[in-house]
């Protein structure tokens, strides 16, 4: 099993360690077709992608694609689930640079609102020490995740119930009727095998991401095909695999 697209990856843009030109070359190095370039959005005060950077990087990345015909490469971001509305933290100024968008949720964050800190942000933080909240946190944000589907044209859901817990069956449902990719991604744990096995129940695609932050970990599969023989379902359903 091996990557054939490396759909979600991170430069010096964000937190990477590596430029968009090293990540390019390491990924025709270890042969992948395509590699797409996913910095952090910008509510991450530390190290999300300023709005200013978005032409920089799609320039970069047009040279790169008239340089070399052996890979395909595309800008994206993960952006961030900033709000219980659905809201992410991306505008029109920067999504027009971008191929596609993909969206995760993410600790540390600056929500979309100062209600949002409250009725969102923190029932997040305090559902990992107090269990009770946990089934109420659940709806929440099961219910912002399929808002952000309605309201946005997403291509990808990062690591889905990673850092806030999910209803993954009724997610997977409105990921297959909005054509949204569910990430499986072995850096974060999520999806399991599990989840998978949920989420599968519906017409959703799949891609196992390496989300790497150098070239190191560049289309690094981890335990991604363990997993992946757990849940039992076809290579077919993974859309960047080949075997």
């Amino acid at each position: 099993m091996k990557i054939k697209h490396d759909m979600h990856t991170h430069t010096t843009y964000s937190h990477g360690k590596n430029t968009i030109a090293e990540m390019v070359e390491q990924a025709r190095k270890i042969g992948l077709e395509a590699i797409t370039i996913s910095d952090h959005g910008r509510s991450h005060p530390m190290f999300g992608v300023r709005k200013k950077n978005f032409a920089k990087m799609r320039a970069e990345i047009d040279v790169l694609n008239q340089k070399y015909d052996d890979i395909d490469i595309y800008l994206s971001v993960e952006s961030n689930l900033t709000g219980a509305d659905g809201s992410i933290d991306i505008g029109d100024e920067e999504k027009k640079y971008c191929d596609w968008i993909s969206v995760g949720y993410h600790y540390g964050y600056i929500p979309a609102s100062i209600k949002d800190i409250f009725v969102f942000a923190l029932p997040n933080y305090a559902a990992l020490l107090l269990p009770f909240l946990r089934k109420a946190v659940i709806g929440m944000n099961t219910r912002a995740y399929i808002k952000m589907m309605e309201r946005y044209q997403i291509k990808l859901i990062t690591h889905p119930g990673d850092k806030m817990p999910i209803d993954i069956e009724a997610v997977a449902k409105a990921a297959a009727k909005h054509q949204v990719i569910l990430e499986i991604n072995p850096r974060h744990g999520h999806l399991s095998a599990a989840e998978i096995k949920i989420a599968s129940q519906y017409p959703v695609d799949f891609a196992i991401n390496s989300d790497a932050h150098s070239i190191v970990a560049l289309g690094d599969l981890r335990n991604a095909p363990e997993i992946i023989k757990a849940a039992g379902i076809p290579i077919s359903r993974i859309i960047n695999i080949t075997e």
